[in-house]
């Protein structure tokens, strides 16, 4: 089920994703873009009110 998000929300996930120790000080591969790429996706339908911002492998308010 999709999970609706705020833009706060949707922020802080895209800085834990960026700090994580393991990709910290290089670019990212492939698969990661494709993850950055949702995250950002999601936090653009949080903006704009929208109720269905991320995938459930996403649910960014703590369920």
């Amino acid at each position: 089920m999709v999970t609706p998000v705020t833009p706060d929300e949707a922020n802080e996930a895209i800085r834990a994703f960026m700090v994580a120790p393991v990709r910290r000080g290089r670019p990212l591969w492939p698969e990661e873009q494709a993850e950055y790429e949702e995250l950002l996706a999601a936090w653009a339908t949080a903006v704009q009110g929208g109720s269905h911002a991320s995938p459930s492998r996403y649910a960014l308010n703590g369920s």
